[in-house]
């Protein structure tokens, strides 16, 4: 590790050792409006990090990269995004730890624009994706490999969030994209076609996952623990409480139309982690196999926490609570 890192890493340890006497501050990064960030956004507005004896405060910030150096720079001391940002920055140097996952699997629809009938249509067409080694892309080879082509017989190129590219392939600028519910419901409206759902797959992935600083994880235990406890409870809200939740969502995304509210949270609320452990598949699916040779999954990620929560009968408790 470069000694810049030594000393960022110093600093975040000193900015976010708690005072006592007081509710420890923490800041928690999302990394935007797709439906598997809503589970962290109840956990919010459920009152739950108070509850937990937290001052919690929700951060957007766009890009895994951004929210690497807001962590690094102790401005933020937990980010939800996909587990890839998380194993990417440890292989670069940076001491991340993923400590939780709400959603493992892929949840992204294969849209086209209408001159695409079938997938041969798609060779020699542009895909495009939000950027390059997160699981936009992954899901686009995954999606490939599905109708028989080869990766090589489409090119993927960078555009963006959700807002850039359902344009893009509206318009014909680009052949096709994957999207996550919302977006992938509001694409249909419009007119675009999905040719799969790449969830019904089962293809491992930590889509939803949340990491910190692993020194942070050391110094702040106790404080880390009380942050699984809200969040596990705000996942169990979330799945049985879907009109809250579909609420807070509208908040939150600024949807307006409820058949796609209500479309996004049967979409995700079935397949969310209740217990919210990393699989180890999942996080050998997101390491890259050019950069991850000799390396194992339990490298990058600890369940130690939750466990925990399960064995002191944390999560039994909020089962009986929510039936």
């Amino acid at each position: 590790m470069s000694q810049g890192y030594r000393v960022m890493l110093l600093l975040v340890t000193v900015l976010t050792v708690p005072r006592l006497g007081y509710p420890q501050s923490i800041r928690i990064s999302y990394g935007g409006t797709s439906g598997y960030n809503v589970p962290i956004w109840v956990t919010q507005e459920a009152g739950l990090f108070k509850k937990h004896g937290l001052n919690g405060e929700l951060i957007m910030i766009s890009g895994a990269s951004q929210s690497m150096q807001a962590m690094i720079a102790g401005e933020t001391q937990v980010a939800n995004t996909t587990g890839s940002a998380s194993i990417n920055a440890r292989i670069q140097g940076a001491d991340t730890l993923i400590v939780a996952t709400s959603y493992d699997l892929i949840p992204y629809g294969f849209v086209v624009h209408k001159d695409i009938r079938e997938p041969a249509d798609l060779k020699g067409k542009r895909i495009a994706i939000s950027r390059f080694g997160g699981v936009t892309e992954l899901a686009v080879k995954l999606a490939v490999e599905k109708f028989g082509l080869n990766v090589k017989d489409v090119s993927m190129i960078q555009a963006g969030a959700d807002a850039q590219r359902i344009p893009a392939v509206a318009s014909g600028a680009v052949a096709a994209s994957v999207l996550a519910p919302p977006g992938l419901f509001a694409a249909a409206n419009q007119g675009l076609r999905v040719l799969a759902d790449l969830s019904d797959l089962g293809a491992k992935y930590p889509t939803s996952s949340f990491f910190v600083i692993r020194p942070y994880a050391v110094q702040n235990r106790p404080t880390l623990k009380k942050f699984l406890m809200a969040l596990t409870e705000g996942l169990h809200i979330y799945v049985n409480d879907g009109e809250f939740s579909m609420r807070v969502m509208r908040k939150y995304t600024k949807l307006t139309d409820p058949e796609i509210a209500s479309k996004t949270q049967d979409y995700y609320a079935k397949k969310t982690l209740l217990v919210p452990l990393n699989d180890p598949e999942a996080i050998k699916n997101a390491m890259p196999t050019d950069k991850a040779t000799g390396r194992k999954p339990e490298e990058f990620y600890d369940n130690s926490i939750i466990q925990e929560l399960v064995k002191e009968g944390f999560v039994e408790n909020l089962k009986k609570k929510t039936k």
